[in-house]
Order: structure tokens, then sequence, then C-alpha cells
């Protein structure tokens, strides 16, 4: 019955709750920026774990030059993790990366000024801090430059870049003006309440400190290290723990139970999350699917450091795994916490760095003490046998379930990117410098290219192409539509070639009838929830008498989800919309399109008609025409090119009847290409159709 509730309802809570939470765009800015700083956190710790090896050798000077060096690498994460967050938010979003990195870093320089009024103020700004401040400007920059592109007024982009500066400067202003204000009459006021809440808020009972281990594993969620968010109680929680223990060495007081090197022997084996029981879950696992992160992350754990760990396998943004992530910890504490009170183990008694490798850090503590050694490892097995079920639910989930979004992918985590990485990651800078490029240098046009019926030469239809005319007139062909692509911003050019060409249609071609208007339609847009508000829009007036919407989609490119797209092609035909597939014989799933989809029209891909002069070429484009004639489809014949290729595509030297026939023998009827009209603009389409409706070649 618990296991039958499990999967039925908590399962699909969590798989709901994700779903929700991270297509959110505040949080994956947040995750994007946590993960971006992950190299800095493993360095800045393996300078403290050298620092300590330092130390302990006698290097006294080193030691202490290490020690600075990862505390200043640490004072910079707060204005990195604000500086990633603007560049994911720009890029994200299709931002200026410039516009949104200056403004963000004015705005935190003018905040962390107003806050702290020492020389240095930009090196005390916390974490927390760093990320509202990109939060909120990152908001309002994005929903700005949203509302600047809907003006008509400002449709340069001279006065759009203006607009943009302007608000900036205002902003920034603001900005310093407020928090200087609020500084001054609020803050500063409270202070010393402030500051003594803050020395009081580290924990001191039983409660408060299972309080304190479960807060900080929580934000592990999102990819934020709790030592982050307390970085403020840390420090008095440390300077508490130390006089403590001097003061018992010194004979003036009893030892207290919680200090920080209590957390870190008990509660942080491997880092936080008590993540060594989860190293061992993984080792003696009967699967071996998340093997492969063991030996990573091992070497890194042993000291502590366990982000190749939590983002690798991954515990961010997995609402399943992050339950025994804080259930671990809270239950290694409060064993602990219960053998130091029942005086089964000793309290610890000295000051160990959290970088010193469990077990050897127990050793020291508590000065040698074999009963807290054994406490050590019966802590970590209790932490595996809690980790294992959760585990063995993901991993089960995972095969039965592998597209559901409770299931993330691990995260890449190496130092150095692979060669596919650095290569994607080029790839997109890229595109974006190319599609600037194209926007500042021109503008899109439409041309059309006319589908022929063979038996007449009549044109039965014509299909709308997009090209880039730029500020000198040239015309360039759509090799730009990689660049989109590589930007999942298809939809968006989908979307315009609809409108602009339907809108031809109504002003330049409602005196023609009995013809179809093709458009293309990716697989993103296709998937994309603006699709039936754009096609209700486009539609809302009927086309001219006797026209058709027809929608191509590309068999060259893999469709994700094809239930979802037979779905929605089955919608789009209820709005009087015919579906085409193009370069069929080009690409994926060919015959299974056949059977899939509601199809009215198929384009045979010129690379099957290329073979019609080889031996058994024209028999096989038969029986490739006969299963597309199965789902009673129109048959068209595209990539009809140049006289030059008249010997090796037969349907190009069409000029006898004999041949005419042949072509006409495997079921061919519709051709298109540049044997007929190449792609032509709206006027001189207009002048072609009132000579080929006139009977005039």
């Amino acid at each position: 019955m618990v296991k039958t509730w499990l999967h039925n309802n908590f399962i699909y809570q969590l798989n709901t709750s994700k779903a929700v939470l991270f297509n959110n765009n505040i949080i994956r800015a947040i995750v994007a920026s946590s993960l971006a700083i992950v190299p800095f956190v493993i360095i800045r710790a393996l300078l403290l774990v050298c620092s300590v090896i330092a130390a302990h050798l006698g290097w006294v000077a080193f030691a202490s030059w290490l020690e600075l060096l990862q505390q200043t690498l640490m004072d910079f994460m707060p204005i990195l993790m604000n500086a990633f967050m603007a560049l994911h938010w720009a890029i994200r979003n299709h931002r200026s990366v410039v516009h949104f990195l200056t403004v963000n870093f004015y705005s935190l320089l003018f905040i962390s000024c107003a806050i702290s009024h020492d020389r240095l103020f930009f090196m005390d700004i916390s974490i927390p801090v760093a990320l509202l401040s990109g939060l909120v400007v990152n908001t309002l920059l994005d929903q700005v430059i949203g509302a600047v592109d809907k003006q008509p007024r400002l449709q340069t982009r001279n006065k759009k870049h203006f607009a943009l500066f302007l608000f900036s400067v205002v902003m920034i202003s603001v900005f310093a003006f407020v928090v200087n204000t609020l500084m001054q009459q609020i803050v500063n006021p409270l202070a010393p309440i402030i500051r003594h809440t803050l020395e009081q808020s580290y924990p001191q009972s039983f409660a408060t400190g299972l309080l304190y281990i479960v807060l900080r594993c929580i934000p592990w969620l999102f990819g934020i290290h709790g030592y982050f968010i307390f970085s403020d109680i840390d420090s008095h929680f440390i300077a508490e723990a130390q006089a403590n223990i001097s003061a018992w060495h010194a004979g003036q007081g009893s030892l207290n139970i919680l200090s920080p090197e209590f957390y870190n022997i008990w509660c942080t084996m491997g880092g936080t999350g008590n993540t060594l029981s989860l190293l061992l879950c993984i080792l003696f696992s009967k699967d071996n699917s998340h093997r492969h992160i063991f030996g990573p992350s091992l070497p890194l754990a042993i000291f502590n450091i366990n982000e190749p760990l939590i983002f690798g396998l991954p515990i961010v943004m997995n609402p399943l795994l992050i339950i025994p992530f804080v259930l671990v910890p809270a239950v290694s504490y409060i064993i602990a916490y219960a053998a130091t009170a029942w005086h089964l183990v000793p309290t610890i008694s000295e000051t160990v760095s959290w970088s010193v490798p469990p077990i050897i850090s127990t050793w020291i503590g508590t000065n040698g003490s074999l009963a807290a050694i054994a406490l050590n490892l019966l802590i970590i097995v209790v932490g595996a046998m809690i980790y294992a079920p959760f585990i063995q639910r993901w991993t089960l989930s995972k095969k039965n379930a592998p597209d559901q979004h409770l299931f993330m992918q691990p995260t890449n985590l190496e130092l150095v990117p692979d060669y596919r990485a650095l290569t994607e990651e080029k790839a997109y800078l890229e595109a974006l410098d190319r599609v600037y490029a194209l926007q500042s240098s021109g503008h899109f046009v439409l041309y059309f290219q006319p589908q022929v019926r063979l038996s007449d030469r009549r044109i039965i239809g014509m299909e709308a192409l997009i090209r880039h005319q730029g500020n000198d007139g040239t015309i360039t062909p759509p090799y730009f539509l990689d660049y989109y692509n590589r930007l999942n911003a298809m939809a968006d050019i989908d979307f315009w070639v609809m409108e602009q060409a339907v809108s031809y249609l109504r002003e330049h071609l409602s005196n023609y009838s009995d013809m179809t208007l093709s458009v293309n339609v990716s697989p993103q847009t296709l998937h994309d929830p603006r699709l039936f508000n754009v096609i209700s829009r486009i539609l809302s007036e009927p086309l001219p008498a006797g026209w058709t919407l027809e929608m191509e989609i590309t068999e060259s490119q893999a469709l994700t989800n094809p239930e979802q797209v037979s779905f929605i092609l089955g919608q789009l035909k209820q709005h009087g919309i015919k579906i085409a597939l193009d370069d069929f014989g080009a690409g994926y799933s060919t015959l299974n399109y056949l059977t899939r989809y509601p199809l009215d029209k198929i384009k045979l891909d010129r690379s099957l008609v290329q073979g019609l002069a080889t031996q058994g070429g024209l028999q096989f484009l038969n029986q490739v025409t006969k299963l597309c004639r199965l789902t009673e489809c129109h048959v068209v014949i595209e990539g009809v090119e140049t006289e030059d290729e008249l010997r090796q595509i037969l349907i190009e030297g069409i000029e006898t009847e004999h041949e005419m026939a042949l072509v006409r023998s495997v079921g061919i009827e519709l051709a298109q290409g540049f044997l007929f009209w190449r792609p032509l603009p709206i006027d001189e389409m207009c002048r072609v159709l009132e000579k080929n409706q006139c009977g005039i070649d």
C-alpha cells in the first residue's frame, strides 16, 4: 500500500512540482549562476586544503598566503554569481549580453557602496545580496526591453538603443537612491539590533541545531551552498565555539555540544548531505548506471568537497534525491547529539578545519577517541541505508520514464570542458553574433516559388520562402535559419512567415483561385504554445475564395514526442489547414511518418530521383510513390533544378510526351524547382500567375 502510494501520489507530486518550479526563469537563473561558479568553489576549497597541509608541515608563511588567496577568491564569488546570472539571463532571453552585464555590474556597485562605506566596499558584498540584485535588475530589464519592442514609435534600432540607455541610467540612479535611503532611514538605525540578532542566531539547543542543519542543506536543491546563505551567522558561531574551547582548555567552563566542528565531523562527511554515505551507496548498488560519478567524486569527497557529486549525479534540481540529502545529515545530527549528550562519545574539544578528511578530523577533534571513530563509521552506514531506496527508486523511474521532467541528466562539471561542449558554446555565441549582424544590416522579405501540374504546367500553388535583403539590396539565401535553430528561435521566424505570407495573399493574390499557399513549420514551432494563438489571429478573417493554407513539416529533422505532434497536426487540420511532408526520403522516420501523421501532400526529396537514369532507379521511385499513394496523398517532386542536370534527373529532361508519360506513370503529377520557376518576389509572382492563367508559358 505504501509503495503504491509512493509511486502514484508522491512521485507524481514531485514531478509536478519540478515542472512548475524549474521552468521558472528566476530559478533557472539562480541554478545557472551557482553552476557557473562551481570551478571557483572547488579551486577555493583545494587552496584551503593545501593551506591546512602547509600549516601542518610548519610552512606557516606559505599557509597564510594560501589562506589569503582562498579568502580573496571567496570575496569575489558574489560578483561572479551576479555576472553569470546576467550572462545566463541575456543569452536565454536573446538580449544584449553587454547591456545586461553593464547594468548589473553598476547596480551591484551602487548597492554595495550604500551598504558599506569602506574603500573596498565591493569586497563586502554577500551572495544573497548579489543574487537579489541580479534577479531584480534582470527582471526589470527584461520587462522594459519587451515594452520598448512593442512601442510603434521606437521601431528603429537607434531609437531603441537610446530608450534602453536612458532607462538603464535612470534605473541605476533610482537603485542608488532607494538603497541609500533605506540604509540611512531604516537599516542603519536598526544595525545594532540586526548585529545582535545575527550574533545570537547560531544554534544553541537541540531543536535549533537540527533546524540549522536542515536549512543549510535545502538550498542545494537550487545549487546554492548553505554556507553562502549563513555566512554571517557562521562567523559568530565559529568565534563562539573557539572561545568556548579556549575557556574549557583554561579550566573556566564546560564544553558546548554544538559547534561548527560538531557539524563538520558528524553531518558533512564527504561534504554537505553526508555524501560519503551516498558514494558508499553508489559503490555497492547492484545497478551500475551511476558508477561513472564515483571516480571523479571520491578524491574530492575525501576532503569534504562534493560539488562534482551534487551537480553530476545530480542532487541539484532533483526533488526526489534532495529528500535523503536533507534527511541523512538530520539523522546523523540526532544520533551524534544523543551519543554526545549521553557521554557515549566525548564532546568535540579541538578546532578542526572542515577540509580535514573524515575519521582523521574525528580523531583530532575528540583527542583520539575510538568510540567516536566507531560512531563515524556507523553514521556513514546508516546514511547509505537511507540513501539506498531513493537511489533505487530514482534509477528505476529513469528507466521506466526517461522523458519525465523529474529525472535530470548529469551536469557537465569538467574544469576544462570537452571539445563537444566548447563547440556547442562557440556555435551558440556565433549564432548570436550572426543574428545580430543580420538584424542590423537589413531586413527579411518573402519570395514565392510556384508548384506546377506536370500535365499542363499550370501553377496550382506556391511555397513562401524567407530571404534576407541587405541594406544594399543584396538577397541572401536562408542559410541563416541554422543560426535561429541553434538559438531555439525558429518559432519566431515561422510565425513571421505565416503572418506575412497570408497578408501578401490577401493584398496581392486574391484575384486568383483554386490554389495553395504553403509555409514551412519547424519542430520547434509545432511545440510552441503560441502556435494556435497565431493561427487564430491570421485566420480571423477567411482566406480569399479558392485558397488553402498548407503547412510543411520537415522530414529531415527528427520530431520529438510524435504523439503530441500527431495531435497538433490533427488540430491544425480542424482549422482547415492542409499538412505536407517536406524532404521525404532525406531524413529519419520516413515510412513511420506516412502512417503516423494526417498528411495531405508528400514532397519527394530530389535524392530519390537523382538515380532515375540508372538501372532500377525508375522501379525504385515507382515503389516509393506507391507507398505514398496508399495514404491518398498528392505527390510532389521537388528540387527540379537546371538544364545542366537533365542527364542526372529524368524529370528535368522532360521534353517529349514519352518522357512525360514515364514520369506520370509512377504517379507524380506535381513538381517544383528552378526548371520551372525560381523563387520570385511578390510582384514578379503576380506577373507569372497572370501569364500562366492565360496559358502563356
